[in-house]
Formats: C-alpha cells, sequence, structure tokens
C-alpha cells in the first residue's frame, strides 16, 4: 500500500470538499442577500401617493404653481397666435386648457389608482410564479451544503452564479429605491409638466412624465415576471431538475441572467409606452391609425375596415 497515494487522495478530497463548501457558501449568500433586498418591496411596492399622505403639502404647492403657470403660458400661447394669426395655435390654446383640467381634478385618484393595480397584479404574479403573495413568504430555495452537492464543478459554477446574483441584488435594491422616489417625483410633479400642455414648446413635457410614471408603476409586476420564470429555471439546478450536467449549468446560467434582466424593466416599459407621447414616432402612428378609423368610435365599431 503507498501511503504517499493514500495520503495525496485524502488531502485532494479535503480541497475539493473546503472548494465545494467555499462555492456553495457564495450560492447562498447571493441567494439570502437578493432574499433580503426584495423583502423590501413589500414595504414599497403601493407607496402612498394620496392627499392625506406624504405628498399632501406639496400637491398644494405644485397644483397652485402649477396654474399660474397655466396663466403664464397661456398669454404667451395668444400672442403667438396673434403673430401667427392661425387658428391651430388658438385651438393648441383650447385643447391645453381642457386636458390640464383633467390632470388637475383627477390626477391625484388616477395616480393612486394606477400604483394600487400594479401592486394587486404585482402580488396575483407573485402568488402564481413564486408561490407567496410577500417576499417575507418566499422560500424558492433552502441552503446548500457539501452533503446536497458533492460535485466540485456544479459546486464551482453556483459559486460563480451566487457572485451574479449579488449583482442582481444590487441592481434590484437600485431600481426599487429610484422606483419608489421616481413615483412620488412624477406625482407631485406631473400637474406643473400638465401646465405646458396649453403652450406648443411645452406640449411633451406632461406626456414624457407619463410616460415615466407608468413605467415605473409597472416594473414591479415586469420584475416578478422575469424573476419567476428566472427562479423555475434555476431552481432545478442542485435539485437535479436536469440530468445531463452541462444542460443544468446552462439552465442556471439562463435562470440567473433573467434574474439580472430584471432590473432593466423601467428602460424596457419606458420604450414601450412611447405610444403615450404625441411628439414619438410610436405616438404619432398611433394617432394617424385612429384618425384613419375614425376616431375610437370608428375604431370600436370597425369604421376604418
Amino acid at each position: 500500500m503507498d501511503p504517499f497515494g493514500v495520503l495525496g487522495s485524502t488531502a485532494a478530497k479535503i480541497g475539493a470538499d473546503i472548494l465545494t463548501a467555499a462555492m456553495l457558501s457564495l450560492w447562498n449568500a447571493g441567494l439570502w442577500i437578493l432574499k433580503v433586498v426584495l423583502e423590501l418591496e413589500d414595504h414599497v411596492l403601493t407607496p402612498n401617493l394620496a392627499e392625506d399622505g406624504p405628498l399632501g403639502r406639496l400637491y398644494q404647492t405644485t397644483f397652485w404653481l402649477a396654474l399660474a403657470l397655466v396663466g403664464i403660458f397661456m398669454v404667451v400661447q395668444i400672442i403667438i397666435a396673434l403673430a401667427r394669426r392661425d387658428g391651430r395655435t388658438v385651438g393648441q390654446l383650447v385643447v391645453g386648457v381642457v386636458q390640464f383640467g383633467f390632470v388637475w381634478f383627477a390626477w391625484i385618484g388616477y395616480g393612486v389608482t394606477v400604483v394600487a393595480a400594479c401592486g394587486g397584479l404585482t402580488r396575483a404574479l407573485m402568488d402564481t410564479l413564486l408561490h407567496t403573495t410577500t417576499w417575507a413568504g418566499w422560500t424558492a430555495w433552502k441552503p446548500f451544503t457539501v452533503t446536497d452537492i458533492t460535485d466540485t464543478a456544479t459546486a464551482v459554477i453556483l459559486g460563480l452564479l451566487g457572485l451574479l446574483m449579488w449583482l442582481a441584488a444590487i441592481g434590484h435594491a437600485l431600481v426599487l429605491l429610484a422606483r419608489t422616489a421616481a413615483l412620488f417625483v412624477l406625482a407631485a410633479t406631473s400637474p406643473i409638466a400638465a401646465s405646458g400642455l396649453v403652450v406648443d414648446f411645452g406640449r411633451s413635457w406632461f406626456w414624457r412624465s407619463l410616460r415615466w410614471f407608468h413605467a415605473a408603476a409597472l416594473t414591479p409586476p415586469l420584475m416578478v415576471l422575469c424573476l419567476g420564470i428566472g427562479v423555475q429555471i434555476a431552481s432545478g439546478v442542485a435539485l437535479g431538475g436536469e440530468s445531463d450536467a452541462l444542460a443544468s449549468i446552462g439552465s442556471a446560467f439562463v435562470g440567473i441572467v433573467l434574474i439580472c434582466t430584471s432590473t432593466f424593466a423601467p428602460m424596457a416599459l419606458f420604450k414601450l409606452f412611447a405610444f403615450v407621447d404625441p411628439g414619438s414616432t410610436s405616438g404619432a402612428s398611433l394617432r394617424a391609425g385612429l384618425t384613419a378609423a375614425g376616431g375610437i368610435s370608428g375604431l370600436l365599431s370597425g369604421g376604418g375596415t
């Protein structure tokens, strides 16, 4: 019996066990930090935008400031109409005043309704994809030890993916905090942006603000959708959901990438809502299509066919 061979085999096994334990620690740490970050979403999922909330006093300032700006812009638009001597500018003034009046009276209720609806949609997606309605109750994975994962190569891959999970956690934290702050700022300043509706050079202010508001409101549902898909794929790695090792590693990589990809949800939604802005190509195409169909009533009645 070769004592050096036995010693070498023992040392190799100990080294493999240490490496496996270290890699699994990275994986478990990544899952833990991601769960901690996502639990914060329970508290910021539906920010209070109502008049009796933290924005109550700020609404008083921004709404009256918006009204003052409307008065100034009306004078500017009248001067422009007199200089151009056309009725289109006057028509824009009348339409802008009506639009601003709608925002003035309905904006807070509309914003609260949209945010509450997005919160309900998020919890419904969580119930379907993650089998829970709160992040605190999410138990998609359990901590793994060297007794659960015996293959060193799989443990190394899981460790590297755990590092990537840290990036996902940081991204989610930044997105959630930025989303909450953006909703507060946009809800408070949208009436000011709406004052630009009465003048030609300020028409895009409100529509761009409206695009960002809807993108921020719908960010959690899209993030949960991406995360749920990633969880369903990645959870099969350590649980033996794939028979082939390479296929398991590939599934894990795809799942973690989907989790990281969900952090780009706000930008994707902003692009998706491009049709809201009349100044964008999508907005112009939408309005041209509605005009060709005879407006909303013509579209619903099939008048464009």
